[in-house]
């Protein structure tokens, strides 16, 4: 079904505003990569349904995040499993005064490496909304994906959904009559996200089924850089001196 004829067409499709500090300058950089998913969202049904039912069951939740994000690590740096997990793949910055900081969110604020199977299966149960978006956004970076329009759309719409609910149950709190209304938002904002999230799951798991195939390299699949000449009597600069930025 065309994204433009869904009910989610009232959203903007637009990139987020460009913002000078916060979450803002970190995806910035995503609507700058050039290659696009090898499928969207809205056709992740129709492509994929069996990977789309299975990514949005909640019964198999756990077991679907946790063989994504070990995937998709794995296709950043082959064998290294979970070597490098980090919650949310560090794409949520530090935040609640220290009590959110990726990297150290372990036991007794160890780092997540040391135990990082139960980190990941806490991350996928507390926070579900963080574990699929941490391996998306991880495989957008390796394969340099820049997000769809209908993409942007959907994930809006699911957004306002859930704020939706929230100010449902809050307004429940000061007045009972809204307990009926809010079990009803409640029903359908999670029916949106598990089916959002399936269709990420889907998503997801064909541009690695694909890049796979393909050979590509996550750093830069559809780039080719040639290598700059060496000139001739200048001396190589030491190792210790290479400063390196990772954009």
């Amino acid at each position: 079904m065309p994204c433009d004829d869904a009910c989610c067409c009232c959203f903007s499709s637009a990139p987020p505003q460009n913002s000078k500090s916060g979450k803002g300058v970190m995806y910035a950089k995503f609507h700058n990569y050039n290659n696009n998913w090898d499928i969207r969202l809205c056709d992740a049904p129709c492509e994929a349904p069996c990977c789309c039912c299975i990514g949005c069951l909640p019964c198999s939740w756990c077991c679907v995040q946790y063989t994504m994000r070990k995937r998709v690590l794995e296709a950043q740096q082959p064998g290294s499993g979970l070597q490098n997990y980090q919650c949310g793949q560090g794409y949520l910055p530090k935040c609640c005064c220290g009590l959110w900081n990726p990297g150290r969110c372990g036991c007794c604020g160890c780092y997540e490496s040391s135990c990082p199977t139960c980190c990941l299966c806490l991350e996928a149960c507390i926070c579900p909304g963080l574990v699929i978006t941490g391996s998306r956004l991880l495989a957008m970076d390796m394969y340099q994906i820049q997000p769809d329009p209908c993409d942007n759309r959907l994930i809006r719409f699911n957004n306002c959904i859930q704020c939706l609910a929230c100010i449902c149950h809050i307004l429940a709190i000061v007045n009972d009559s809204f307990r009926d209304c809010a079990a009803i938002i409640d029903c359908i904002a999670d029916v949106v996200f598990f089916s959002t999230a399936g269709c990420m799951v889907a998503q997801l798991n064909r541009e690695l089924i694909v890049r796979k195939a393909a050979g590509g390299s996550p750093a830069a699949p559809d780039v080719i850089i040639e290598e700059a000449p060496k000139l001739e009597g200048l001396a190589e600069a030491p190792k210790g001196d290479v400063i390196t930025d990772r954009s």
